[in-house]
């Protein structure tokens, strides 16, 4: 007979099941008592997204984004196999060796971003410190098979059409987006409850 496991399986479709089970983590699926699931084996969806002003836009600089991305990937043993620089977020398909790389990969990079921008953020006239990242990067992981690896390909370069104005931009109604979105509406609920 098989062993019954003493560690439940989270409940489908909570934060910590699409962190556990569908292996997300970041945006608004922040939740600090796990760990960013990683694999070595696996490839990682990367998406860093900013909350910018008015004219300010990622594709204005992208040449020098490139250049800070393969400058912190070489320093932190990352392959970079994707990536597109959009208005307001960034799409990368990575590969590193190790939990450590990543993270350090991810923090160098956010960290020299929020630097970068803080001095434009002056040129545009933010007297205030504005904050550069709306959360924390998003990652998800993503098997090095070929039907798995061909869609997220396909993904990131549509993001890169979309952001160069070769097609329209269409919102994405994927599951763990509408998931977040009946989730944002019951905290708000919620909080409304307790101050009623």
């Amino acid at each position: 007979m098989k062993q019954l496991s003493f560690i439940k399986d989270p409940p489908k479709d909570t934060k910590l099941w699409w962190i556990q089970k569908q292996k997300n983590y970041g945006g608004s699926l922040n939740y600090r008592k796990v760990e960013r699931p990683f694999d070595s084996k696996q490839l990682v969806h990367v998406v860093f997204k900013a909350k910018l002003g008015e004219g300010i836009w990622f594709t204005r600089s992208s040449k020098s984004i490139q250049t800070l991305l393969d400058t912190v990937a070489k320093k932190y043993d990352v392959k970079i196999k994707e990536k597109s620089i959009n208005k307001d977020h960034i799409h990368l398909l990575v590969w590193t060796k190790t939990r450590q790389n990543l993270i350090q990969f991810l923090r160098l990079f956010a960290a020299e971003m929020g630097r970068k921008y803080k001095e434009i953020f002056k040129r545009f006239g933010f007297n205030k410190t504005k904050n550069l990242w709306m959360a924390r990067p998003f990652t998800r992981l993503v098997s090095w098979g070929k039907r798995s690896a061909d869609v997220i390909t396909k993904y990131i370069q549509k993001n890169t059409n979309e952001a160069l104005g070769f097609i329209e931009y269409k919102p994405r109604k994927h599951r763990l987006n509408v998931f977040l979105e009946k989730w944002q509406k019951q905290e708000i609920l919620a909080n409304y409850a307790k101050e009623v």
